[in-house]
């Protein structure tokens, strides 16, 4: 069997999906991929910005591999690659099975009506190049069944499955704040790490450590040079020692605006540190009703950092979520789905 594992960088493609893909040759089949990136059998240069005329153009390129190679069945990940290849398949004849996982729709119940309305036209738009979806959370599975986004069914699973880290370092912590916040993570304006920094004005006796790198960071790095935060809000930069990081910290928070289902919310259960989230999708399926604060709202978040420090002891489990599991969980469900894979 013919294989594409599409995804719009090889990062993600390094990250949550090589298992998967030595499994699959190691059943004998032929597995491609295309990404943005070293290593991709067909390196795509998709750019960041969904709708961009570059990506428009990027699709006749596609169009031609598709063509060409006649793949059996693809493999569908980020909406940015998900989006275009399907986009590209509208003008082949030979359709191969088409299997859309999400990883979080860009929209739902926390974003604009605009907003929402742009992205789910265009899953509508090209509900006939899908023929199965593959969700991580309930919010997702919701809007892809109630709104008939494929041809065939759709899926919950528990999302790629992670490789925790068995032989976790020291604890680091940085600044002198008797209470250490953490979030690992891309910084961006969809992560909203913004918003945890912002709401530092009212928890003066804590500090925030943010673990990533990414193209909201200038924005922040800003703010708090403004505000005098200098000693209160550290940017680790990309890093290997993200756990570490969790493992020094007081409380793991994230008021994301979007997730599918979030590793980093994962890796913090698995060091078992109190955690406070948005009430969003991923969150909600991961998290209780009270570890969860309503999206932006500042005075639900500091009331709950305060309780929280008082009641410290948490008692969460992941083995629904280990990599061995999910990934036979997956397996099977691509068998499902598409019958017998060698």
């Amino acid at each position: 069997m013919k294989i594409l594992i599409a995804a719009s960088n090889m990062v993600h493609i390094n990250n949550f999906h090589r298992p998967y893909i030595e499994a699959l040759k190691a059943k004998g089949n032929e597995v491609l991929v295309m990404a943005s990136g070293d290593g991709a059998d067909f390196d795509i240069g998709f750019k960041k910005r969904s709708l961009s005329f570059k990506n428009l153009k990027l699709s006749y390129k596609i169009r031609d591999i598709l063509k060409k190679e006649e793949f059996d069945v693809i493999f569908l990940h980020t909406t940015l690659a998900a989006f275009w290849v399907r986009f590209a398949l509208r003008g082949v004849k030979r359709k191969p099975c088409v299997i859309n996982t999400v990883h979080g729709y860009l929209f739902g119940e926390n974003s604009g009506r605009l907003h929402n309305f742009i992205y789910l036209q265009c899953e509508k738009l090209l509900r006939r190049q899908t023929d199965h979806i593959i969700v991580m959370n309930k919010e997702d599975l919701e809007i892809a069944t109630k709104h008939k986004l494929c041809k065939g069914r759709v899926v919950l699973s528990h999302g790629m499955g992670v490789s925790f880290k068995e032989n976790v370092g020291e604890p680091k912590r940085l600044g002198s704040s008797p209470v250490s916040l953490a979030f690992v993570g891309e910084i961006s304006r969809r992560k909203n790490q913004l918003f945890l920094v912002k709401a530092l004005k009212h928890l003066e006796n804590c500090s925030l450590t943010l673990v990533g790198d990414g193209d909201g960071r200038e924005e922040i790095e800003e703010y708090v040079k403004k505000q005098g935060l200098n000693d209160r809000v550290f940017i680790t930069g990309f890093t290997k020692e993200a756990y570490e990081y969790i493992l020094g910290c007081d409380i793991y928070v994230s008021a994301s605006e979007i997730e599918g289902l979030p590793f980093n919310i994962m890796e913090a259960m698995y060091l078992q540190k109190p955690i406070i989230a948005s009430r969003i999708k991923g969150h909600i399926d991961l998290l209780p009703d009270s570890a969860l604060f309503t999206p932006h709202n500042v005075d639900e978040y500091v009331h709950l950092v305060k309780s929280t420090l008082e009641f410290k002891n948490v008692e969460y489990s992941v083995e629904e979520y280990k990599l061995a599991r999910v990934m036979q969980e997956n397996m099977d469900i691509y068998t499902d789905l598409i019958g017998k894979i060698n």
